[in-house]
């Protein structure tokens, strides 16, 4: 497995510069800086060995979880 110490750092130097490109910088700095998360999201996630079909998994198991409460709150 590869070191994620490096990966980690990147991921979060760049989630701050999609933060601040989403506030102070127009469309095209937002799409950009995205990529670059993406990017180093996907590095880190093969230096742990994780797939994208296990976080496909996760946020599909959210999103279930969100629509039983949707209906479990929703008036009858």
């Amino acid at each position: 497995m590869a070191e994620p110490i490096k990966p980690a750092k990147k991921v979060g130097e760049e989630g701050v510069e999609v933060a601040l490109a989403a506030v102070a910088q127009d469309r095209a700095a937002l799409i950009s800086e995205t990529a670059d998360l993406l990017y180093h999201l996907l590095v880190l996630l093969e230096s742990r060995e994780v797939t994208l079909d296990e976080v496909r998994e996760e946020l599909e198991r959210r999103m279930g979880e969100a629509e039983e409460k949707r209906r479990k709150a929703a008036p009858v």
